[in-house]
């Protein structure tokens, strides 16, 4: 175990010594180990046997278009190695599927079937399927770790189980069970388990990205287990109602996950009491006990936050626990009139209620056990997924967004004195800037004199001499200054 600690650590160490750029720049690397011991005879020997159709199918859409490579493995010995690779390209490309379709049962040179060794293969699968970078590891098996023929498949198992838990260098563990009835010439299975490891913190994040592809969920039958980590997002809330707060509505948004409170808000301050329940997203584990502490995270505010569930008790993988009040102090809101919301009937604000959960106490699901029974059985497997003694807490952040809504009336009175005010505007302008003529006449000869407003213009008689000055308002125009002996009138 100390080998393999410390290859995966120096592994590490190769990740961040790559260039930054490079390496956001680069698709996360995908590795398929295939079994091919003498364990997995009948998926390799029945006629009928779909095993290689969904291998085939896995890597292709986990994959898409980035780096896939591909191996069978077993146990290496002077005769062969282990994995033995088969492919490295695109998931697109068509020789992945004639690589698989190639992939037999190994032997060893005594002519025996070759024993298996999950050490080593995933050494391998790191070292060369993944180049020591960041990346994710599929294991394909019947879940019997047999190196050197041994017998203590439950105890060798356990111990390679312990190392996946105990390295932090594996960031996040996924677990696939799916029936599979075959038989062979010398044994027969009833499925086999599918394993996905995140090797670094990156391939965490896009292990998840990659299982969350519908495609991948309907070839897994979406039976998804998690191994790792048990130390976060143990819960998710599913909102019921909102208790005696007319204001207040609640709902789950399209991912759901986060939460989404819908607030018609008056300007003051004001607590929102959320009913809703708890579903476990630890399985296979049922959360057997464990004190609930909770606050609610409001970028820029210091908000109170209290529940009505202290504890959680024998919860089921998938179950829900019984209703609960969440009490949300909301954040002093902004005015109608404020800047934030004066032109829109309101905006929303983004946080998240944070769930602690101590004192955990996790259990193996028995329905899970009962299934792993039919699936293997007579092989002890589900006590391998005992959970690791350092799942004693988690903490899970459940997204949370408030819409705040105001009234329309003060806005559509505001729109309608900023359509008033314009269009007197806009008829100022007109009026400033339109000329009008006006006629003045002079010793019975009329004369067009056209005027901007406050403008003015000289008025003469037919001898060139000035008889008055005509000048415009706003709204009309007048003659001063007019000559005592001419006749001159504005018409």
């Amino acid at each position: 175990m100390e080998g393999i600690s410390l290859l995966l650590r120096r592994g590490l160490l190769i990740v961040l010594s790559l260039a930054s750029g490079l390496a956001a720049a680069e698709p996360v690397r995908q590795v398929f180990l295939v079994q091919n011991s003498g364990w997995m005879e009948p998926f390799y020997l029945d006629p009928a046997s779909p095993f290689k159709p969904l291998v085939i199918q896995l890597a292709a859409a986990a994959a898409g278009s980035s780096e896939v490579v591909i191996g069978g493995f077993n146990q290496a010995d002077a005769q062969h190695p282990s994995p033995d690779w088969k492919f490295r390209g695109p998931g697109t490309h068509a020789k992945l599927a004639e690589s698989v379709n190639n992939l037999a049962l190994a032997r060893k040179a005594s002519g025996a079937y070759a024993d298996t060794d999950f050490k080593e293969a995933l050494m391998a699968a790191i070292t060369t399927g993944l180049e020591g970078r960041e990346g994710i590891v599929w294991i394909i098996t019947n879940n019997k770790n047999s190196p050197n023929n041994s017998g203590e498949t439950q105890a060798k198992n356990r111990e390679f189980y312990d190392l996946l838990h105990k390295e932090a260098v594996i960031s996040r563990i996924a677990a696939f069970p799916q029936k599979m009835p075959v038989k062979g010439t010398n044994y027969e299975a009833n499925g086999l388990m599918i394993y996905a490891l995140a090797y670094g913190a990156k391939a965490g994040v896009a292990l998840e990205q990659v299982l969350a592809q519908p495609a991948l969920a309907t070839l897994l039958n979406d039976d998804r287990v998690r191994l790792k980590p048990l130390t976060e997002a143990a819960v998710r809330f599913i909102p019921t109602g909102v208790k005696d707060t007319p204001d207040v509505s609640a709902e789950l948004a399209g991912d759901q996950q986060t939460v989404i409170l819908n607030v018609k808000v008056d300007g003051s301050a004001k607590t929102a009491v959320l009913l809703g329940k708890f579903e476990n997203q630890f399985n296979p584990y049922q959360i057997h006990d464990a004190k609930i502490d909770m606050r609610l995270d409001m970028p820029g505010e210091a908000l109170q936050s209290s529940i009505s569930l202290d504890r959680l008790t024998d919860l089921e993988p998938g179950a829900r626990s019984p209703e609960l009040a969440i009490s949300l102090q909301l954040p002093p809101l902004p005015s109608q009139w404020s800047s934030e919301v004066l032109f829109s009937s309101g905006y929303s604000r983004a946080g998240a209620i944070e769930v602690r959960l101590s004192e955990q106490q996790l259990r193996i699901s028995q329905q899970f056990v009962a299934r792993m029974n039919e699936l293997f059985p007579g092989d002890a497997l589900p006590d391998v997924f005992v959970p690791s003694n350092e799942a004693g807490a988690s903490a899970t952040r459940l997204p949370i967004e408030l819409r705040i809504s105001y009234p329309l009336g003060p806005v559509l009175l505001l729109f309608g004195l900023f359509v008033l005010l314009l269009a007197g505007l806009l008829l100022a302008k007109a009026l400033i800037a339109g000329k009008k003529s006006f006629t003045v006449i002079v010793e019975g000869l009329a004369q067009n004199y056209p005027l901007k407003p406050f403008s003015s213009a000289s008025v003469y008689d037919a001898q060139q001499n000035k008889v008055a000055t005509l000048k415009r308002g706003l709204f009309g125009a007048k003659l001063e200054n007019k000559s005592p002996d001419i006749a001159v009138r504005l018409k």
